[in-house]
């Protein structure tokens, strides 16, 4: 399936370019795509065309930064009608659920999420579309939207910062935005912080609005509803660095039990674990391209107890090891 995103924060995408000296209608154009499309935030693009974007503007401004550059404008207004509906959210944690619950509505190749583990939450992007170009810029981005967001609804910040990305030559950029330097060559572009944070009521919340919204929300967009396929895949994206992949868990959070999952699968002619594998070699494929990441982690990362067991595994997807696969 072809990957959506709506133009949402990219909106900015062209003033950034005025700014660094650059005519944003040459370089949108050269990449392909109708300098209009950027004009309303809720025209969308293709993902292949969201990276062709990202990647000529790189090219176009020799910037490593340029997705911190066009993300770190955005807040809540960028999102649109869940942007809305974010800022009425009781707590924090009913805030981002509302994004992540609603992203799959309006964008197809990529998926928020948050996580829990040991008392730290994660609140993280991640691109599944096979082959992205400028997966970096684009989560860069991502994640600057969401420390805005954060920032605007409960006045409070990240403790760490995690980037899936190898250091760019000059992070002074990142740690001026952030106020502190992130962890680059990670598992994951995410903000980590106490769960406890979680619980933090949202500086504007309001419950009569709420409900209307959520209505608004639930009727706006009429996008086809996405497969079983498309579901999952989603899920083990957000799934695949963290400890739980199992076919159960998987299942409980689509409210559903394992066998009728299996069985809406196999309909679609895929199978679970034909899903789990294709989530960790797009995963591995990203972090052996885009992190100096040693491989016997990047194994760890991925859930593998030896870094032979993965060897094998990234070969027998590829057709080559992931050394080979990381020096071509």
């Amino acid at each position: 399936m072809e990957g959506q995103q709506r133009i949402g924060a990219v909106v900015e995408l062209p003033q950034v370019l005025r700014e660094m000296g650059q005519d944003p209608r040459t370089v949108i154009a050269g990449a392909g795509i109708s300098p209009d499309l950027l004009r309303n935030p809720e025209n969308s693009l293709s993902f292949r065309e969201l990276g062709r974007l990202f990647g000529a503007c790189v090219a176009a401004t020799k910037c490593e930064h340029f997705g911190l550059l066009v993300g770190e404008r955005s807040t809540t207004a960028s999102l649109g009608l869940v942007g809305r509906l974010m800022r009425t959210a009781p707590t924090l944690k009913d805030a981002i659920l509302d994004l992540c619950t609603n992203q799959r509505r309006y964008v197809r190749g990529a998926v928020t999420y948050l996580v829990v583990q040991n008392d730290v939450a994660f609140w993280g992007y991640a691109i599944h579309y096979p082959g992205m170009e400028a997966v970096e810029q684009i989560s860069d981005g991502a994640i600057a939207v969401g420390f805005n967001i954060m920032r605007e609804l409960v006045g409070a910040t990240p403790d760490q910062i995690l980037s899936s990305r190898k250091a760019p030559s000059d992070t002074a950029p990142f740690r001026r935005f952030f106020g502190l330097a992130p962890r680059f060559d990670a598992e994951q572009h995410a903000m980590a912080f106490p769960a406890t944070l979680l619980d933090r009521p949202v500086l504007s919340a309001d419950r009569e609005l709420r409900r209307i919204l959520q209505k608004s929300v639930a009727a706006y967009w009429a996008l086809e509803q996405p497969s079983i396929t498309h579901t999952v895949t989603r899920l083990l994206r957000a799934r695949v660095i963290f400890p739980d992949t199992s076919l159960e868990a998987v299942a409980s959070e689509l409210s559903m039990q394992p066998r009728t999952l299996n069985r809406r699968l196999q309909a679609e002619g895929k199978s679970y674990r034909e899903l789990v594998n294709e989530a960790r070699f797009e995963v591995a494929r990203q972090l052996l391209a885009g992190t100096r990441m040693d491989i016997t982690d990047i194994a760890l990362a991925l859930g593998y107890t030896a870094p032979s067991a993965f060897t094998h595994a990234f070969q027998r997807w590829s057709g080559v090891p992931p050394s080979e696969w990381r020096a071509q």
